[in-house]
């Protein structure tokens, strides 16, 4: 509101001041003069009465008129000057004023929603790319589960097979299969295998032959070859010596075996006629040694000639007790032939030099395992072979691996990584348990072989004993 409408409305409060006090005065002078009056003349009084009415009308009309013109221009300069000109559009400037502060406000408070959501939705997904990649991320020591485990089961399926062509060669042997060493009988299966041994395991320093100035008594028997003078004695031939009996250096020992029956290779002539597969030869002449040393006989095959509506023969019991006898030794040879698979070869890498395919061997993963605990690199090799089998792939995960610390230090990872190495270390448990099953199962065989002889013994005692009675009565 402006000083001159302050002015305006002191002006016009001043002349209603004035109206009052003229009012007064005038009252008060015609009140006066009424005294007088009637003081002068008494008998003037309604003369004087009216006049004062009059007056007193007078003025009261003109007051009134006074009094409607002030209030009057007083409400127009409340209305038009004070209310429309100057208070209501400051009311409407502060009201729009205000209503665009509150605006600003609100927009404010909606930006600050609007950051508070977007910064929770960016926390959201910074936590869950943080649990995904916790989660997700796989370690280095993960990786060693799957890289040595890779040709495990191939690696197990081979050893299957080796051990299942060692036993059906056991059985052609002593059935005397064709193509097999007894294939005439046992007198040429001896001469065979003696004529073997004296060409690959003979020693002539055996029997006391290096006490006795060279003279030995395999020294007639050995063959030149195996002459420890010989140039071509070298020290792999000398390796070779006894593997025909010595089962801690063929079989206990070593972690893999050069054995492999599913080539079609057998004989490398490219240069000087090599036989591939050495511990081939060693298992099967072990073999030999160790289960059917004495075959039997080969019985005429017009002595086993089906007689229909007559009992068996002699010759045909006496070749049926012969089968028995070959599967009892088959489940003793069964252990034998299982752990000589175990440590068969395992399988070949993709790039083999002989066309042979199958999944990549994890020999060079091990080999890195084996060097990280301080085993030579040469070392490493003559451990695994060329391609590792199924048992060296197992020694590596189930002893191996955990001799080295980095194993336990690599522990200290994302809680989805241990996870992970727990179960796969419960997976590793499962294939023991499973090769366990199975050693006990071999064991379990060859118990109840033994009482199954046993009892054949006892039996055969009663039968004798219910015989000679029957004979005595009669």
């Amino acid at each position: 509101m402006s000083f001159e409408y302050f002015r305006k409305i002191l002006d016009i409060t001043r002349k209603v001041i004035m109206l009052f006090a003229v009012i007064s005065v005038a009252g008060f002078s015609l009140l006066g003069f009424a005294g007088a009056a009637r003081a002068l003349c008494e008998d003037c009084d309604l003369a004087v009465s009216n006049a004062e009415i009059d007056i007193w009308v007078a003025a009261e009309e003109e007051f009134d008129a006074k009094i409607d013109s002030s209030f009057k221009d007083l409400q127009r300069f409340i209305v038009h000057q004070m209310w429309e000109q100057s208070i209501l559009p400051a009311m409407m400037l502060s009201a729009e004023q205000l209503t665009a502060v509150a605006m600003q406000q609100a927009m404010a408070v909606g930006m600050f929603i609007d950051a508070e959501s977007q910064l929770d939705a960016q926390l959201l997904l910074q936590e869950i790319r943080a649990k995904a990649h916790k989660d997700y991320h796989p370690s280095v020591g993960m990786c060693e589960f799957g890289s040595v485990m890779k040709s495990l089961a191939a690696s197990e399926r081979r050893g299957e097979i080796t051990a299942v062509i060692l036993s059906q060669r056991s059985q052609d042997r002593q059935l005397g299969q064709r193509d097999s060493s007894g294939m005439y009988g046992h007198d040429l299966d001896k001469s065979s295998r003696i004529n073997h041994f004296k060409g690959l395991f003979c020693n002539i320093k055996d029997r006391g032959g290096a006490l006795l100035s060279n003279v030995s008594a395999l020294l007639s028997l050995c063959s030149s070859n195996v002459n420890w003078d010989d140039a071509a004695f070298d020290e792999h031939a000398r390796a070779r010596m006894n593997k025909d009996i010595d089962y801690f250096s063929l079989v206990d020992s070593p972690w893999s075996l050069s054995i492999d029956f599913t080539n079609e290779k057998i004989l490398d002539t490219s240069n000087t006629p090599n036989i591939n597969n050495e511990d081939e030869e060693h298992i099967l002449a072990m073999a030999s040694n160790l289960y059917a040393h004495d075959t039997f006989p080969r019985i005429p095959a017009r002595l086993l000639t089906n007689r229909p509506d007559k009992e068996l023969s002699t010759m045909q019991k006496a070749y049926m007790d012969m089968r028995s006898i070959i599967a009892k030794r088959s489940v003793a040879e069964n252990s034998f032939n299982a752990i000589a698979s175990m440590k068969a070869e395992g399988n070949y890498p993709i790039d083999s030099s002989d066309d042979r395919t199958g999944p990549m061997n994890s020999r060079i993963y091990m080999e890195h395992i084996l060097k990280e605990l301080g085993v030579p690199s040469t070392e490493a090799l003559k451990l695994l072979g060329e391609n590792p089998s199924y048992y060296a792939q197992m020694e590596i995960l189930t002893k191996k691996l955990y001799q080295n610390p980095d194993f336990y230090t690599n522990l200290y990872d994302k809680p989805a990584n241990v996870e992970r190495k727990t179960v796969a270390l419960q997976a590793i448990k499962l294939m023991q348990k499973f090769d366990f099953l199975k050693s006990f199962l071999r064991s379990e065989a060859s118990t109840s072989i033994l009482l199954e002889l046993a009892v054949s013994d006892l039996q055969s005692e009663i039968e004798d004993q219910i015989q000679v009675v029957g004979v005595g009565g009669n």
